[in-house]
């Protein structure tokens, strides 16, 4: 036997023992034989060992228990019951399986801190994991996802989980990796039994094969992506409802430009008829009590003609039409003119002006940028009822800021994002027209923004404003070649005009004869191409843009010009301010007033036209002769 046997007297003399229990103590059976415990055993040992022998032959009864072999160091496990008078032992080594006992629950231990630790993860992470069988029997999992313990789940398929159109999504993912023997992934929408909506997953799986290669089941992991998928979701929401507004807005923002268009032609014409009839009665009443009355009227109807310019500046812009004419500025020069005109209405106003000079150079349009400037510094009086208005500039690396800053009445903070919309007016709840009309500022951000620059402004109420904008600087001086027409020479010539409005037409007509003109006229396209034939070919042509019916102005004038043969000075005059109409307009190439047109402006153009008309026949006949 392996296992150690030996028998003992009533004595507690060893009368029997094996080969194992030779090697247990060291000794050969005949030295171990008729000796005691006590004589093969340090006496400590053998006298504890002796008492517990001594125990079961006086009982009767049989024991069992482990020792610490003195002689080896190993663990012994020892069986006693008796046997006639004496007793029977057996003697068995285990101190190898004790170690593999020690180490499989040591092993399993870890195993189990390893599982508790891996669901402590599990259960605060969107991470399902499982594996299945070829049937589609999950064999383990952990989840805290569908609300089934990891137990419960095991044995079940997914359409004990899942609503049947979920289970169904579920099942054919899987038998289609099995199938195709290759990891697969893919996002889920599925509804769990016992929680009643839907979640979303990314399920990755792939198979598991056997020995000979066969797919016998498989793998994976899902991934609850339902707040990320509900979030996706809302943005999707917000895109979609911000686009509807943007379209909302864009269609507003169309319906209003066809209805400010459509409303400024209906109503420039009779403006345009008011200022053209109040220059005939300035002349023939000159001297007379009522020229005060007259003055009043052309200061309303001109107060009328700015509304409908500004509305028109906005049109142009919006339209595109505007093409910046860059040019090397100089600031000091630019606003030391406006200062220049600005501080006599200062000091009229008992206001102090100043400006600080400076040496910086922008690159920009001279035109819009003086518009710019004209509108603030228009504003900084009007709202300065005291103190002072300061103009300079700081320039900071390739840009430079022009600030214009006063001590007037300032701007609430919660209106400082409206000033630059149109006719919004902080201090002008009566709308009183020397206020100004509410429409500078939107057209200074739209003219900045035209120029690649900005705009700002920092006010405090009570206290004043700063209104900021920034250039680009420029590195040289680039002098352009301005000429100006002088309006003041004689008018003499043959004029044609055009326009399907009776009283505009035969105000048009009064005046120019006053001026000195000859004229003939025509509603229609049509009829003016006959008046030619008939009468001969004017010096200048005033069409209006919109006819009633037939030709347009500019078609009647290209008509007239193709007809003819030859160029013949043409201004076209249109109170329709709709971008699109605009664009047209400016992409005819021929010139273009918008109504309603002051009787100056269209006797400056006039003669413009005329004089470089005649200069220029003057100068082709030359050339024809000396050839």
């Amino acid at each position: 036997m392996r296992e150690g046997y030996a028998e003992m007297d009533d004595g507690l003399r060893f009368v029997l023992v094996n080969h194992a229990v030779e090697t247990l103590f060291h000794q050969p059976a005949d030295h171990i034989l008729g000796q005691k415990l006590g004589d093969l055993l340090p006496e400590d040992i053998a006298v504890s060992l002796e008492n517990r022998l001594q125990q079961v032959l006086d009982s009767g009864t049989e024991a069992q228990f482990e020792h610490c072999w003195p002689l080896t160091d190993n663990r012994i496990e020892l069986r006693i019951r008796c046997k006639g008078e004496g007793l029977a032992l057996f003697l068995a080594e285990i101190t190898d399986f004790r170690n593999a006992e020690r180490a499989l629950r040591q092993e399993t231990e870890r195993w189990q801190m390893i599982d508790e630790r891996f669901k402590a993860a599990l259960s605060v992470t969107q991470l399902v994991v499982f594996k299945i069988d070829r049937n589609l029997r999950y064999l383990w999992g952990y989840n805290n996802q569908v609300g089934v313990s990891d137990q419960e789940g095991v044995g079940k398929t997914p359409l004990d989980f899942f609503d049947p159109p979920s289970a169904a999504r579920l099942i054919d993912f899987f038998q289609s990796v099995m199938e195709s023997g290759e990891g697969k992934r893919t996002e889920l929408a599925l509804r769990p039994l016992k929680i009643h909506e839907d979640r979303y997953f990314v399920t990755s799986a792939k198979p598991l094969f056997s020995e000979s290669g066969e797919v016998i089941g498989l793998t994976g992991a899902s991934v609850d992506i339902t707040p990320q998928v509900r979030q996706r979701e809302e943005l999707a929401n917000a895109r979609e409802e911000a686009f509807i507004a943007t379209a909302e807005a864009e269609r507003a923002s169309l319906s209003k430009s066809k209805f400010l268009a459509a409303a400024s032609h209906d109503l420039r014409q009779p403006v345009q008829s008011l200022l053209l009839l109040i220059e005939v009665l300035k002349t023939r009443l000159a001297g007379s009590p009522v020229k005060k009355a007259v003055d009043q009227m052309e200061e309303a109807v001109n107060a009328l003609r700015l509304l409908f310019d500004s509305m028109l500046d906005i049109s142009r812009l919006d339209a595109g039409v505007i093409v910046p004419v860059l040019q090397t500025v100089s600031l000091d020069s630019l606003l030391g003119r406006l200062a220049d005109e600005y501080r006599l209405r200062a000091e009229h106003l008992s206001l102090d002006f100043r400006l600080i000079p400076t040496s910086v150079h922008v690159r920009t349009d001279p035109v819009l940028i003086e518009r710019v400037l004209r509108n603030l510094l228009e504003n900084a009086l009007r709202y300065c009822p005291s103190g002072r208005v300061l103009v300079g500039c700081r320039r900071k690396k390739k840009m430079v800021r022009i600030d214009v800053v006063d001590t007037g009445i300032g701007i609430a903070a919660d209106h400082l994002d409206d000033i630059f919309e149109e006719f919004h007016q902080v201090a002008n709840a009566a709308r009183d027209r020397s206020q100004g009309l509410g429409l500078g500022l939107s057209i200074v951000k739209r003219i900045m923004r035209l120029l690649d620059g900005t705009v700002s402004v920092r006010s405090t109420l009570g206290r004043g404003s700063r209104f900021s904008i920034t250039l680009p600087v420029a590195h040289q001086l680039v002098t352009g070649d301005r000429r100006a027409i002088d309006g003041t020479e004689g008018a003499e010539g043959l004029i044609l005009i055009i326009e399907d409005d009776a009283l505009l037409r035969d105000s048009l007509e009064m005046m120019l004869r006053n001026w000195g003109y000859r004229t003939m006229s025509a509603c229609l396209g049509e009829e003016a191409l006959a008046k030619i034939e008939e009468f001969g070919i004017p010096d200048a042509v005033i069409a209006d843009y919109r006819l009633s019916s037939g030709l347009t102005g500019i078609e009647t004038v290209l008509r007239l010009s193709e007809t003819t043969g030859q160029l013949i000075p043409s201004l076209i005059i249109t109170g329709d301010t709709a971008p699109e109409r605009v664009r047209e307009v400016h992409g005819s190439g021929l010139r273009i007033m918008h109504k309603p047109v002051a009787a100056d402006e269209l006797r400056r153009a006039l003669l413009g036209m005329i004089s470089i008309h005649s200069r220029h026949s003057v100068e082709t006949l030359t050339d024809t002769k000396t050839q």
